[in-house]
């Protein structure tokens, strides 16, 4: 199977002559040629591991969705947290920062303005997270723009994937488990804002 994915304009796979030959980089890319990197999710049920025991979720899934339709399912998906959350966001190469909590509707106006680098910018990290002694629910979405998501009801989460139509697929793939070229939004965009503004607009707004 091909990948299928729509991925956002500034990210693709190496182009042969950007890799050196005969290296490891080159046999991940002839088998990306057959990846499923597909539209669909997988659920992980919550494990032992002592780093989440003390977490209050219950499933963690990974989304993979049309860069076209991301943005939709981001607010879909919003809808499982509660009015109070607060933003996550960094530029990809750097360590998260948390916003305060804040008005769930008021942080999606502000996002709304910023939705083409939201979906598009791959050298930025965003996410919205709720954190409870008794719930931990959190959407984000890293720089290979698919989704992933920490819940507690698999149910209305289920729900939403039957929305977008989303299936869950055995053996799905991510776009960043192989080789990859991120290139600035800006060359494709000059109307939007550069990675490192938008950084410094979300601290700014929500710190």
């Amino acid at each position: 199977m091909k990948p299928t994915l729509e991925l956002p304009i500034t990210l693709r796979p190496p182009e042969m002559d950007e890799v050196p030959v005969n290296s490891s980089v080159n046999e991940r890319l002839e088998l990306r040629k057959t990846a499923k990197i597909v539209e669909g999710f997988k659920i992980l049920p919550k494990d032992n591991s002592p780093e989440h025991s003390e977490l209050a979720f219950n499933f963690y899934a990974e989304i993979n969705i049309d860069n076209s339709r991301l943005w939709n399912l981001i607010l879909e998906l919003s809808q499982q947290l509660p009015n109070k959350i607060s933003l996550i966001f960094n530029h990809s190469d750097c360590e998260p920062e948390f916003g305060k909590y804040f008005d769930k509707n008021q942080t999606l106006e502000f996002l709304a303005k910023y939705e083409s680098e939201i979906i598009s910018d791959t050298f930025i990290d965003i996410g919205m997270i709720f954190h409870s002694d008794s719930e931990l629910i959190e959407i984000f979405v890293p720089e290979s723009k698919y989704i992933k998501f920490w819940g507690v009801d698999q149910k209305s989460f289920l729900e939403a994937m039957n929305k977008f139509d989303l299936k869950e697929i055995a053996g799905i793939e991510f776009v960043d488990e192989y080789p990859k070229v991120r290139e600035p939004l800006r060359l494709f965009d000059e109307d939007t804002i550069d990675s490192n503004e938008l950084i410094e607009l979300l601290r700014i707004n929500f710190k």
